[in-house]
């Protein structure tokens, strides 16, 4: 690198050290302290604790994406509390390029369950989002929160000879176990004080799945879902227990049918379920600086009558398997420090003190059961900047402090995601 670029790289390291920050951000706030959005105050908890929306005040949020190469998973939010005066409660309304985990504000960042196996990942790969709408409203000291979202997709073809084809859900082909599939959701949520010091939120998320892949000369390859039933319930506190010192409990469950049935006939039950149960204190430290420290017990079970999610399979395997992942616990600390006005910095990091996964051969597959334990490790770096009156916030590279004075030396983003936040 030469000196001239050289000097203009310390320039730009120079110009993120002075410009300003705010505490909310989007999704990439969370990501860069490895964490799980329910341990944290973070607006972006309303799209799972409903009953919050009304209570995040206006802002407008845009997801800029990650891979600075080919940015994907973008979207642009908004919350709006002043409509009508606020007469008729707060109005959200989320514009995607992807259809988002359930209960998550995106496609490719945190999930609800702590995950080290596709096994606590949402599975749908419909990215056809059509629209999510969420309403709150404030009652008194009760707190009312609503969501309907809907991902689509279908096509249908009647060619020269009458021959009808339908493909619903799929995104490109008729991929025969088809997680992809057509949503239609719905959310409530309700937060309510209990004490002076705390305050309670409840929600489900409920989804329809479904999809279909027939052609009507070809009757006994009609494939399409067998129930499509996908539900989420999540239930957190926060309980104010010192004046620097916020304790979180929290509660989840989630479940995923995949099960399909096809037109010889015959049918295939797949699950995907999972629960935890976990608690985090997040302390105020220095003078405004945020660290937290939590742990949580957690369970993801994946139950195939087929390889459904299409995993690379460990040898002797077979694809009619159950795998039960557990964190016994999953223990994560991560610091948000206020460098000056301008600049917030953030890492954190989650460890699987007993982490075990079990895969046990079902049906008339070989008897094979294959289970690992092991700590699996993971670290994020974060950093926050405010541009005027928008609040920008990214997921750094992990060697970004390795190759601080090398930026743009190669090829590698030094922000793999990016979110912006106007307050107003």
């Amino acid at each position: 690198m030469s000196h001239k670029n050289l000097i203009v790289r310390f320039a730009a390291v120079a110009l993120l050290l002075t410009l300003p920050v705010m505490a909310f951000a989007q999704t990439a706030r969370v990501q860069g302290m490895a964490l799980q959005g329910d341990y944290i105050k973070d607006y972006t908890g309303i799209y799972t604790y409903l009953s919050g929306l009304s209570s995040v005040g206006n802002l407008v949020s845009g997801d800029l994406g990650n891979n600075a190469v080919a940015p994907a998973d973008r979207g642009v939010g908004a919350v709006l509390g002043n409509l009508w005066d606020g007469k008729f409660g707060t109005w959200g309304v989320n514009l995607r390029e992807t259809t988002p985990n359930l209960g998550q504000g995106d496609a490719s960042g945190g999930n609800a369950v702590p995950a080290n196996t596709p096994a606590a990942v949402d599975p749908n790969t419909n990215s056809n989002r059509s629209f999510d709408l969420m309403w709150g409203k404030k009652m008194g000291t009760l707190n009312l929160g609503l969501r309907l979202n809907r991902s689509f997709r279908r096509s249908k073809e009647v060619n020269n000879v009458g021959v009808t084809t339908i493909l619903e859900g799929q995104n490109v082909s008729a991929v025969s176990t088809n997680p992809g599939r057509n949503i239609m959701g719905f959310g409530g949520g309700l937060g309510f004080d209990m004490g002076k010091n705390s305050t309670a939120e409840v929600s489900i998320l409920y989804e329809s799945r479904t999809f279909e892949s027939s052609v009507s000369s070809t009757p006994a390859t009609s494939n399409k879902d067998d129930g499509g039933t996908s539900y989420a319930v999540a239930g957190r506190l926060f309980w104010q227990s010192t004046p620097s010192c916020v304790i979180t409990p929290v509660v989840r469950f989630y479940s995923y049918d995949l099960s399909r049935k096809t037109g010889t006939p015959a049918s295939f039950d797949n699950k995907l379920n999972g629960w935890q149960i976990g608690a985090a204190g997040n302390w105020t430290v220095g003078t405004s600086d945020l660290f937290v420290l939590g742990a949580t017990l957690a369970q993801n079970t994946l139950d195939e009558g087929e390889n459904v999610l299409g995993l690379a399979l460990p040898a002797g395997v077979d694809p009619r398997v159950k795998m039960t992942e557990n964190f016994s616990p999953q223990v994560f600390a991560a610091l948000e420090t206020h460098v000056n006005r301008w600049l917030t910095l953030r890492f954190g990091a989650n460890n699987g003190a007993f982490h075990r996964v079990k895969w046990v051969n079902q049906g008339a597959a070989l008897a094979h059961t294959l289970e690992v334990s092991d700590s699996p490790f993971q670290m994020n770096l974060g950093a926050g900047v405010k541009l005027g009156t928008v609040q920008l916030d990214g997921v750094m590279d992990s060697n970004f402090a390795q190759n601080a004075t090398r930026l743009g030396a190669d090829n590698a983003p030094r922000f793999t995601k990016v979110t912006a936040t106007y307050a107003f």
